[in-house]
């Protein structure tokens, strides 16, 4: 870093900070600030000024070089935005103070841009609901277009060749291996680093088709949905300019950021719409092989930006928090991508009241990401009850009538063939005390393909009924099993004999719930061996 052009930029961020530096003397001047750019917000213009820094990924540290990617930055953005990008600016120096396109030396160069209305920003949108289908559709429509002319051939190939590719993922793996056991458990990474390496040794013919079809292109680099603006024309801006690696993909793994995103928000459905309607448009009928992969691998991404920023020494300790919160989570994600290259799987936790199932379904779906449905709850809800609120019900009577548990084990089955018919793996939990209840399960697995697991759960009738009594003692619970009922339970609790003893699994709830889901999980990829 050159320590004279340093101090320019110091003068130069005050003088933005003063409203007669500015034509139009703004009343209010916001500052915001990346670990690359400084950007200041006048009301109604935007100017962006890139810090001389000179890190692995980028080199802003000389005039010459901020100069050449703020002209980058200008023209790489206008093929997703229209009017927005006004075009590169010099900041001078006139007698001996900063000036916008003044007289005398220019000391650093500024992108100037209109402000976009904030309130159409498209990761706000997502926080309150109000994104819609309809602007999904639309934003697929300004990319097919554009994926379809960006560059693509030589130069921009290679990038698509499955060492291309390996060199971003490992470059990740190597660059958060500090992390492991603080932000993710050793087990979760180990899965994720075997993931990604497999399903590039397995689909070296699917990359090299990719780049046959020209599917590799000069993409956007960037995009989520804090760079889209849904404004009746939509923009999509803040693409990646200073390292073409970043940028030359595959469209699949450009768009697998948005996706991922989407996901990450609680949008799954959006996501769906987005990854389908640009099938439909592209031609592209291959995309959806790539998808789990190339999100595995932007959340990787994601939580490796946070997990360094979480180690920054000047950031507060809120800010700390909120940054070691995000990496967990964008870990979890991709760690759930990975598991999805697994074989398609029906859980199916059962057994007495207070044997622990619940405590360990929950476990499991935490740590999967798969989609838990629980009788308690569903039961509740098929009543009009809130989930939390308590029945005291004699065994066998109200809402846990016979009527009422066929009618809940029956929306059971049917939300776990909606997902399971669209490949993902289902967690149920619930009595299933009969055999009639257990039965139809392995016909919905035999229908749609999935590796069916039966886990019972048990515990000593000491630890069963002290469970009870604590869970007795609650105001608001979603199960309302209790010791008074428990025998009436056990003596109508069918025992195990027509399920295959390879789909049954039986589990003394004695450690932790989170122990005992990753030894389930080391037990079922055992079997899968068999």
């Amino acid at each position: 870093m050159n320590p004279k052009i340093d101090s320019h930029q110091e003068a130069i961020v005050q003088a933005f900070l003063d409203p007669a530096f500015h034509p139009n003397h703004p009343r209010k001047i916001t500052h915001l600030q990346t670990h690359i750019s400084h950007i200041f917000l006048t009301g109604g213009l935007v100017y962006k000024i890139k810090k001389p820094v000179n890190f692995h990924f980028l080199d802003f540290s000389t005039l010459s070089k901020r100069r050449y990617f703020c002209h980058q930055e200008v023209a790489l953005n206008r093929r997703l935005t229209r009017d927005l990008y006004l075009g590169v600016v010099k900041i001078t120096l006139d007698r001996g103070k900063p000036a916008l396109n003044g007289k005398g030396p220019v000391v650093e160069y500024a992108v100037a841009m209109r402000e976009m209305p904030q309130e159409r920003m498209m990761n706000r949108l997502l926080k309150s609901g109000k994104v819609e289908p309809r602007e999904i559709k639309a934003l697929v429509r300004r990319l097919v277009p554009f994926y379809a002319t960006a560059r693509t051939g030589r130069g921009v190939n290679a990038y698509g060749l499955p060492k291309g590719i390996a060199k971003n993922t490992e470059e990740n793996f190597e660059q958060t291996r500090s992390y492991v056991g603080r932000l993710i458990s050793s087990r979760a990474y180990c899965r994720i680093v075997a993931y990604s390496r497999s399903f590039l040794e397995r689909n070296r013919g699917l990359f090299h088709r990719r780049i046959e079809e020209g599917r590799i292109r000069d993409c956007h680099g960037d995009l989520h949905s804090g760079n889209i603006c849904l404004t009746r024309e939509i923009q999509v801006y803040d693409c990646i300019e200073f390292n073409h690696r970043f940028r030359y993909s595959d469209t699949a793994c450009d768009l697998a950021f948005l996706v991922m995103d989407l996901d990450f928000h609680g949008y799954e459905n959006l996501s769906d719409i987005l990854v389908k309607s640009y099938v439909r448009q592209s031609g592209d009928k291959q995309l959806p092989r790539l998808m789990d992969f190339y999100k595995c691998y932007r959340a990787c991404v994601r939580a490796k930006v946070h997990s360094l920023a979480s180690a920054e020494p000047e950031i507060s300790f809120k800010e700390k928090r909120d940054h070691i919160r995000l990496a967990k989570n964008y870990y979890q994600l991709a760690h759930r991508y990975a598991l999805n290259d697994k074989p398609l799987r029906l859980i199916v936790f059962f057994g007495l009241m207070g044997s622990g199932k619940t405590s360990l379904a929950r476990a499991l779906a935490k740590e999967t990401g798969w989609p838990l449905f629980s009788s308690d709850e569903i039961r509740k809800k098929l009543a009009g009850l809130n989930p939390m609120t308590r029945r005291w019900e004699y065994f066998g009577e109200g809402i846990y009538s016979q009527k009422m548990s066929k009618k809940t084990y029956w929306k059971m089955r049917q939300e776990a063939e909606r997902l399971l018919k669209k490949g993902q793996s289902v967690i149920l939990d619930a009595s299933y005390s009969r055999e009639s209840e257990r039965l139809p399960l392995l016909h919905l697995a035999g229908l749609t393909g999935a590796r069916l697991h039966f886990i019972e759960c048990r515990a000593a009738l000491a630890v069963i009924r002290r469970r009870l009594n604590r869970r007795s003692r609650e105001k608001a619970a979603v199960s309302d099993g209790r010791w008074e009922i428990f025998n009436q339970q056990r003596l109508a609790f069918y025992p195990v004999s027509g399920l295959d003893r390879a789909h049954l699994i039986t589990i003394r709830t004695t450690q932790s719930p989170e122990v005992l889901s990753d030894n389930l999980l080391k037990r079922i990829a055992l079997l899968d061996e068999r």
